[in-house]
């Protein structure tokens, strides 16, 4: 049936060509575009909402979390897209108008299917994560995260050019392209990313591990794709790159959730083997009744130095804190010069005997 035929009127010319019929048009699909997300909005917060209530698992609820606003959005952004089409609008301002629409359908989409991931992640893997004993994985999942979330948004950004009409192929190639001579120009970069694969997979250490990096002494803050952060005992924040991690020997000194430290103290060769006894039972006791330390100690008299008779003594903090590790150093350190100064034990420092020679067959030690 013809309408303009049947009603003259609603043929009438308002702007740019479009009649009252095509006005109307536009009108009642905006009308509908409302009622259908409307409805699509009803229909999640009833039904679908209750079944979800009614089932077992969670992500279903998750689920219906995360779409309810995307998808009303999405349903709009399509009935506006659709409700254009009633119109008669100048060429170039049609496709202006197509485009912005389609880029908008792109974004309420993706944004959409980044909630999903959200959703899946919240119910499935940060329980596993928090439950799991490596740390890790805590750094881990949020650069996955990221990852995916990238992927995402490129792939949509790849389907709008397409849509609106450019050659994917070319601007691909032309990436490739650009992407070899970036790749090569950030060689450094790609071996930082792959030492964190490698960090993520060998596990030498984890978060809020005490360990020994080469020069660089101090706590494990993060693992990112570039770099491990250190906290040393000064306070500062040290930036190592994972290649250079998985390059050089990684020494953990924090196992079972305790921090291990361990030193040689020299004594003077003129202590006796008496006096030599007494100092390494004067270590074991210091260290064992500290209240910070657990009953692991280990005192040995381990070498004859250059210049000293060498006693090492380790011993381990558990569940410490920066400030506890080091307060508690400073107390054992305390405690054992007062102690050894109290037992007139000498400690010694390096040096060096000379011998002067006064004549054929001669020595005189000086």
């Amino acid at each position: 049936m013809d309408l303009a035929a049947s009603f003259p009127f609603l043929a009438t010319n308002l702007f740019l060509g479009n009649t009252l019929l095509n006005l109307s048009g536009f009108i009642v699909a905006l009308f509908a575009s409302f009622a259908a997300a409307s409805v699509a909005q009803a229909v999640f917060h009833g039904r679908l909402t209750r079944l979800a209530e009614a089932s077992d698992t969670k992500i279903d609820d998750a689920l219906l979390s995360a779409l309810e606003r995307p998808l009303y959005l999405l349903v709009m952004a399509i009935g506006l897209r659709s409700s254009v089409l009633f119109l008669v609008l100048p060429e170039a301002l049609d496709r202006v108008v197509g485009n912005v629409l389609t880029v908008i359908v792109a974004v309420f989409g993706t944004w959409g299917a980044t909630r999903v991931l959200d959703a899946i992640r919240a119910v499935y893997i940060d329980p596993f994560v928090e439950a799991s004993e490596t740390k890790l994985d805590d750094q881990l999942v949020p650069i996955l995260d990221r990852t995916l979330k990238v992927t995402l948004w490129s792939l949509a950004i790849l389907m709008v050019f397409s849509s609106l009409g450019y050659d994917i192929l070319s601007l691909l190639t032309g990436l490739g392209i650009g992407g070899l001579a970036v790749a090569m120009a950030a060689q450094a970069t790609l071996s930082n990313v792959v030492g964190s694969i490698t960090i993520f997979a060998d596990q030498p250490f984890q978060v809020d591990d005490l360990v020994q990096l080469g020069d660089h002494r101090g706590v494990v803050r993060e693992v990112g794709l570039r770099t491990c952060r250190i906290e040393t005992f000064e306070g500062h924040i040290t930036s190592v790159p994972n290649a250079n991690v998985v390059d050089q020997a990684v020494i953990n000194l924090s196992p079972a959730d305790r921090w291990r430290y361990a030193a040689t103290l020299g004594l003077v060769y003129d202590t006796s083997t008496e006096q030599l006894e007494h100092a390494m039972a004067l270590l074991r006791t210091i260290l064992r009744d500290h209240p910070a330390i657990d009953d692991d100690v280990a005192v040995r008299f381990t070498a004859f130095g250059d210049s000293a008779l060498e006693l090492t003594f380790a011993y381990w903090v558990p569940d410490p804190t920066m400030a506890l590790y080091l307060d508690t150093l400073s107390e054992v350190n305390l405690t054992i010069k007062r102690s050894f100064d109290e037992a007139e034990l000498s400690m010694a420092f390096p040096s060096v005997s000379l011998y002067v020679e006064q004549g054929p067959g001669t020595l005189r030690d000086s």
